[in-house]
């Protein structure tokens, strides 16, 4: 019945998306930004929350492009009913980080960067588009609910952050939820195989809060991976990305992530023989989050595709009661991702490029993707020496499909391997393993059968 889940009406509805990343002509972002807004709309929220990188390059035309956004779907912050939908919207580092100064002078901004950057005075820019004070951290109520906000300070969020929660104790204390947000993941809590997150601050400071819930951005990973949730000492969401979806992971590398060469930040990646996995086509995701007296839902949505992206999370109040999304229990009942039993490896060889785009003769190995258990989220692929004779090569791949829903899933998974370096061609044995996103291994794949 209506826009309600069997007609009932939550006490609270708002928007939870992340990391827009407007550039300062419009574009892919404006077009993500807008269909998540207007989808928003459709659903009758009360509020929107985004956890920062609302620009790429922190600059003051960017910004400026998102509220006119803002403005095109809510005119004077208001829904076609004429009710009010609250912006809970905070900076990330690429809105304040004096980094990005790098960024914009790559993408030719230097100029425009020097004389706007929204870190020359966040206050006088955050007013001027959204008709608010900017505060390191701040409050709203909506509808009863009490919402925290830590913008990025140069590089963290802010350190008043746990003083201002202290400060607020007395009305936070109790059974009813609370929302924190910040950009950065809080350390210890989702996506555990991710290398972004924030100082380990605010963990402590919110261990002593069961009822609060903490959402993040920053790391851009995909909903469909089960670590985006997260209950411990209190519960934390990871909220996504408009922009792009989980391309970067810290261990292990991962052949077909994002960033191609060997770096400080990201080694061991030169050579790569996989091109990256692009989730700025079809990544855009985002939660629509449905507080009830009972239960909070929070619904996955892929903007790509206009559709779910996984099953709801149905989170029991009062939090903390109960913990369903701790990590360690459903790591152990996960079933992880398997093979069919006809399931058959295939090599062929082939002329090719490495991403550094220098010719490769390759050897690529094809299989099809795991089918039984749950939906896979990355492979391993090992060749070795059947008489011992070379080291094994080891890759490891984000599955096609892993930031997709699951009517978008992949028959099969490609995986090339520079050829020299490998064992002969009478000499090799290839195993093929599944993985979760809890980091559980399925049942290999062996070629050839019975080696």
């Amino acid at each position: 019945m209506g826009v309600f889940a069997d007609g009932i009406r939550p006490e609270l509805r708002f928007g939870l998306i992340s990391d827009v990343h407007f550039s300062p002509k419009k574009g892919v972002a404006d077009k993500r930004f807008r269909e998540a807004l207007e989808w928003f709309r459709s659903k009758e929220v009360d509020a929107i929350v985004c956890t920062g990188d609302l620009t790429n390059c922190g600059m003051q035309s960017e910004l400026e492009n998102l509220a006119c956004v803002w403005t095109e779907v809510f005119p004077g912050g208001c829904r076609p009913d004429g009710r009010r939908v609250e912006r809970v919207f905070l900076c990330g580092n690429h809105d304040t980080d004096p980094v990005m100064s790098q960024i914009a002078i790559r993408r030719g901004y230097e100029k425009e960067f020097r004389a706007s950057a929204i870190r020359n005075d966040p206050d006088r820019v955050w007013r001027k588009y959204f008709g608010e004070p900017f505060e390191p951290v701040f409050m709203k109520k909506i509808k009863g609910y009490t919402f925290i906000a830590s913008h990025w300070i140069d590089s963290e969020s802010s350190a008043a952050a746990p003083a201002f929660i202290e400060a607020h104790r007395a009305e936070l204390e109790g059974t009813r939820p609370f929302f924190y947000c910040q950009h950065a993941p809080i350390r210890g809590t989702v996506n555990p195989s991710m290398g972004h997150y924030d100082n380990g601050v605010m963990r402590k400071t919110l261990n002593a809060f069961p009822n609060a819930v903490a959402f993040s951005g920053h790391s851009h990973n995909s909903l469909t991976d089960e670590t985006s949730i997260w209950q411990g000492g209190f519960t934390a969401v990871g909220s996504g990305a408009l922009a792009n979806s989980g391309r970067r992971y810290r261990a292990p590398w991962y052949e077909n992530s994002e960033v191609p060469g060997a770096t400080s930040a990201y080694p061991g990646r030169k050579g790569s023989q996989m091109p990256f996995l692009n989730t700025e086509k079809d990544g855009a995701q985002g939660l629509l989050v449905d507080v009830y007296s009972d239960r909070i839902v929070f619904q996955r949505r892929s903007f790509s595709y206009a559709v779910s992206n996984g099953p709801d999370w149905i989170v029991p109040l009062p939090v903390g009661e109960s913990r369903p999304y701790a990590i360690a229990p459903r790591k152990a009942a996960s079933v992880p991702p398997g093979f069919a039993a006809d399931a058959e490896i295939t090599t062929r060889e082939r002329d090719g490029f490495n991403r550094e785009g220098l010719a490769t003769r390759q050897l690529v190995v094809t299989f099809p993707a795991a089918a039984t258990g749950t939906r896979p989220h990355s492979y391993e692929i090992k060749v070795e020496s059947v008489s011992g004779s070379v080291r094994p090569v080891v890759k490891y791949l984000l599955s096609p499909d892993f930031h997709l829903p699951l009517s978008r899933k992949v028959e099969s998974v490609e995986c090339a391997l520079a050829l020299s370096g490998l064992p002969a061609a009478g000499d090799r044995r290839i195993t093929v393993r599944s993985y979760d996103s809890f980091r559980n291994a399925g049942p290999a794949l062996i070629w050839p059968r019975g080696v």
